[in-house]
């Protein structure tokens, strides 16, 4: 699992946010065009022994990843500096988590709307965009295996095809809610099954560019710290 960067600091619970097991911190992140401030889980591995996860677990096959920030997120927060979509344009992040990538996005100026299966990562979300000076920010909790009715021009997901399960639940999403003519970017650090998503998006028929973590264009693999599969449907 990801572990927590040393600048971190413990805080008392925010308004908004629940107790939960370890506590909560915060530290800022260096993005080079500006600074975000999270407040996150102290300690993750905390939730693996609770109770309502395990349970979950049991259930559903649940694992709390939303508590941690995991290692592409911060470059690929980053590297949203080099897009070129509009002010304005409405974005969908999957899998937002601590809200990172979808924090820079909206420092961009763009509509983010936050998605996750955890209504706490969504209540943390609109938590940490507050503490940002970003304004009121729209959230969703979603499912990838059913779809919400809505279609977005952009679409960005971090750290999320780790697991070959997910693959055709996430792609079948994006043909459900990626507008046509849309993008999607997909950061990845290399991870071992990003080969088996790359072909199978092929299948699924998406055009696929590779980036890396400057925004230019490279083959795949990238053999970077981070690479983005951006996907696009034709319009």
């Amino acid at each position: 699992m990801p572990t927590l960067s040393t600048n971190a600091s413990s805080i008392s619970t925010p308004g908004g946010l629940p107790e939960i097991p370890g506590g909560w911190t915060r530290q800022t992140i260096d993005l080079g065009w500006r600074t975000i401030e999270l407040v996150q889980p102290a300690t993750p591995d905390c939730f693996l022994d609770e109770p309502s996860v395990l349970e979950a677990n049991r259930r559903d096959d649940y694992m709390p990843y939303w508590t941690y920030l995991w290692p592409a997120s911060v470059p690929m927060a980053r590297v949203l500096k080099t897009a070129n979509w509009a002010p304005g344009t409405e974005v969908l992040e999957l899998g937002s988590g601590i809200g990172l990538v979808g924090l820079a996005a909206k420092a961009r100026g763009w509509q983010v709307t936050f998605s996750d299966y955890d209504e706490t990562s969504l209540a943390l979300c609109r938590v940490n965009a507050e503490r940002n000076s970003l304004g009121a920010v729209e959230t969703l909790r979603l499912d990838w295996r059913r779809p919400a009715e809505r279609q977005f021009p952009v679409i960005l997901g971090c750290e999320v095809i780790y697991e070959a399960r997910s693959h055709e639940p996430l792609l079948t999403l994006l043909q459900a809610m990626l507008a046509p003519g849309g993008v999607c970017w997909i950061g990845d650090p290399g991870r071992s099954q990003a080969p088996r998503f790359y072909k199978l998006a092929l299948d699924h028929g998406f055009q696929i560019t590779t980036r890396d973590e400057t925004g230019n264009q490279c083959a795949f693999p990238s053999g970077t710290k981070l690479q983005i599969l951006e996907l696009r449907r034709e319009p």
